[in-house]
């Protein structure tokens, strides 16, 4: 008779714990679900810039970053939020004209993208946005290099990493190996497919032609610059930081 009821007790203090696990998987379901729906609403604020090309000031990212650190409240961890205040913070940086402040945004974006990797290590946006903020920092480093052959790797044929792997490639041309650079060329010969424009504008911002010119799709749209032998951008020579 005693055994019986300890098997009762037993079960109920099972039953009890599955109930409580079950709540508290429910509870973080929905903290992942509000976190998640608040991201969908700062991000489509970020892509009506896009659309209307209206010129953003530093109080309307402000505005739109506190979506996505709001959503941090509900998933602290959520990869997407820390990608999006990583892509504001760079935004910030462009914007500031304090350059201690423009540093400590480009350190923010540094950190939250290196956060975000470890939930979407996969991501070459990610990986893309790690290199740019290195290059912003003047961190032509080991993580630069590793970031900059993920996004490639990772994604070949996605014209926002694929851009930002040209542009922080020639930006750094002279300190990247001959593997390196050939990884570079091959991103800028891909976008001659689908982005031919943005890849010769990123080319045009660095003076290099001379890598173009060789290559079948780029022929009929850099002809006069070509036909004019223009070299590459001298040593030293300042270049504005892409967008992203």
């Amino acid at each position: 008779m005693l055994s019986i009821v300890y098997r009762r007790d037993w079960g109920k203090a099972g039953a009890l714990v599955l109930l409580l696990a079950l709540l508290a998987v429910a509870v973080q379901s929905a903290k992942l679900g509000i976190s998640g729906l608040i991201v969908e609403l700062g991000q489509r604020e970020i892509d009506q810039w896009a659309t209307s090309r209206k010129p953003h000031g530093m109080r309307e990212v402000n505005r739109v970053a506190r979506y996505f650190t709001d959503s941090l409240d509900y998933a602290p961890d959520n990869p997407w939020a820390f990608e999006a205040l990583g892509a504001l913070d760079l935004a910030r940086m462009r914007l500031s004209t304090m350059p201690r402040q423009a540093l400590a945004y480009t350190w923010a974006a540094r950190l939250r993208f290196r956060h975000a990797l470890r939930e979407r290590p996969a991501s070459p946006f990610l990986w893309a946005n790690l290199a740019l903020a290195k290059l912003n920092l003047d961190e032509i480093d080991a993580e630069f290099l590793g970031a900059l052959r993920n996004a490639d790797e990772l994604g070949p044929w996605e014209p926002r990493s694929q851009q930002t792997v040209v542009f922080v490639g020639l930006a750094t041309w002279e300190k990247l190996d001959s593997g390196d650079q050939k990884r570079v060329l091959g991103a800028l010969e891909r976008g001659a497919v689908w982005n031919s424009p943005k890849m010769l504008e990123i080319v045009k911002s660095f003076g290099r032609f001379d890598l173009v010119c060789p290559m079948k799709g780029y022929h009929g749209k850099v002809g006069v610059q070509c036909s004019e032998g223009t070299g590459s951008v001298p040593s030293g020579t300042q270049v504005e930081q892409g967008k992203q």
